[in-house]
């Protein structure tokens, strides 16, 4: 770990041991709070009806809003969610890169830093996004930095989703002999992969690695082997680049899916776009320039994130963080520490201007 502050590391270490899943993010207040003051910044908390509270900070007028979320994704049956670790040169526990390791980073280029700049701690993102919703966004800010793990690219887009349940029906039989009967869950499965071929997968947009996508989160039905499942049912989840809108997409899954029994769309989300030459997204890849000396990287968000919530308040947005968000939500949530510490010196740099 040449060259990489200790300090920084441990704090790391610090937030990821606080478990603090949707609905108890106030465990983790009291630390942040006092790193905030430390480093000069006026707090308060922000209530946030039926969710907790959200963390607002300032220092000076005029410097970037800085967005990252407390609540961390839950443990479900992970036996060592919370119990950080070192191996080798990357940081392993829940919320590595969504998003204590962030926010480790951000705490400590503030205390590194003495210029402009405003911060929002959120609560829900990984619920229901009430934490980014009800934020009182300061008056004349001049762009937001939402930070999640993007592997130090710039991503000044986000993709659009559309959640949905299927309800996917059979015919029963005697499971000796499943030819007599019609299988609820062959049939559900292949509703999903008719949504895999259908055109809209073929959208593009030149910052995602797909255009549009489906993931077939969960699927249950059935009773027994010895019978023909009657019943089954698919939570999915469509996402998709700009260029395609949230009705257009909606319209298009209930046209391919008349077949079902019943569907339900669960959630829905519009894609955004900021344009790259403005004063948030310019301010940042020069930032990354002064400390890389490279030209960063653009990429497009394929996961929902607070800057979504953002974007409706007319805040130019950007997404940027370190880590790989393929790891997110997994048994190996891990951050390198490297990008870690590249990810300190960039909001340094950016918040000194």
């Amino acid at each position: 770990m040449t060259n990489i502050p200790q300090e920084l590391v441990q704090l790391a270490q610090e937030l990821i041991g606080i478990p603090t899943p949707p609905g108890r993010e106030d465990r983790m207040l009291p630390l942040v709070e006092e790193r905030l003051r430390q480093a000069g910044l006026s707090v308060r908390r922000q209530s946030v009806p039926g969710a907790g509270e959200n963390i607002v900070a300032s220092r000076g007028e005029g410097g970037p809003l800085f967005v990252a979320h407390l609540d961390v994704f839950p443990a479900y049956e992970h036996p060592h969610a919370f119990e950080p670790r070192l191996q080798g040169n990357t940081l392993v526990g829940r919320g590595a890169v969504d998003t204590k390791g962030q926010i480790a980073a951000l705490l400590t280029a503030l205390a590194d830093s003495d210029g402009p700049a405003e911060v929002a701690l959120v609560v829900d993102e990984e619920h229901l996004g009430r934490g980014s919703e009800n934020l009182e966004v300061p008056a004349r800010t001049p762009g937001a930095v939402v930070l999640e793990p993007t592997e130090l690219r710039i991503a000044p887009a986000e993709a659009g989703s559309v959640g949905l349940t299927v309800l996917a029906t059979g015919t029963p039989a005697h499971g000796t002999m499943p030819w007599r009967g019609v299988s609820a869950i062959e049939h559900g499965y292949a509703l999903y992969r008719k949504l895999r071929r259908h055109p809209i997968m073929k959208h593009r947009h030149p910052l995602f690695e797909r255009g549009a996508w489906v993931n077939l989160g969960r699927i249950y039905g059935g009773y027994d082997t010895m019978v023909v499942p009657n019943r089954c049912e698919l939570e999915m989840d469509i996402g998709f680049a700009p260029g395609l809108t949230a009705s257009t997409v909606e319209a298009q899954v209930r046209e391919a899916l008349f077949e079902t029994e019943a569907f339900q769309i669960t959630d829905i989300w519009e894609p955004w776009e900021t344009d790259p030459r403005c004063e948030i997204v310019a301010s940042l890849a020069e930032a990354y320039r002064a400390v890389t000396g490279e030209q960063p990287k653009q990429w497009g968000m394929p996961s929902w994130t607070d800057g979504a919530n953002l974007v409706q308040k007319r805040i130019p947005t950007v997404v940027f963080g370190a880590g790989d968000l393929a790891v997110a939500h997994t048994w190996w949530e891990s951050l390198p520490l490297t990008e870690l510490n590249l990810l300190t010196q960039v909001l340094t740099r950016m918040i000194e201007g």
